[in-house]
């Protein structure tokens, strides 16, 4: 569950990234009623994800032999210190994003001139958010290498 979580997550936001917003771009779609729903839809899918990967993270984490509170000896025990904060990161962009999209939604609704600074600002978002959880990912790796 925590790597299907993990999986759906970043890429959801990978596909969103490199596949959706190129065509809506080009077809001048990015603020319309499709690409503001398909971002309210998707947001549940984030926090369904970040709740199952608390749950499930945490069980790893303390029913796992290696794992001793604030001891950072170990190589597997710095990647999860790594892999946590990523995480922490992850989640506060991700709520960042929600504030967001919800600032995106009023400034199309109102015909805003801020539209075109929300829709930026909520890609650089969803870059720093897939860069995260890319990291985060590397870390789990390589705790599953140790």
């Amino acid at each position: 569950m925590h790597a299907v979580s993990a999986v759906v997550w970043i890429g959801g936001l990978i596909f969103m990234n490199a596949v959706l917003h190129p065509i809506l771009q080009h077809q001048g779609l990015i603020t319309s009623q499709v690409s503001m729903a398909v971002s309210r839809r998707f947001l549940p899918f984030v926090w369904f994800c970040l709740w199952s990967m608390v749950v499930t993270g945490l069980l790893l984490m303390l029913l796992n032999p290696r794992f001793l509170w604030f001891d950072f000896s170990t190589d597997w025990s710095k990647l999860l210190a790594a892999k946590q904060i990523l995480f922490l990161l992850l989640a506060g962009v991700s709520w960042q994003a929600a504030k967001v999209v919800a600032k995106l939604e009023t400034a199309v609704r109102d015909g805003s001139d801020e539209v075109e600074g929300w829709s930026l600002a909520l890609q650089k978002l969803v870059r720093r958010s897939i860069l995260f959880g890319l990291l985060s990912i590397l870390c789990a790796a390589g705790m599953a290498v140790l």
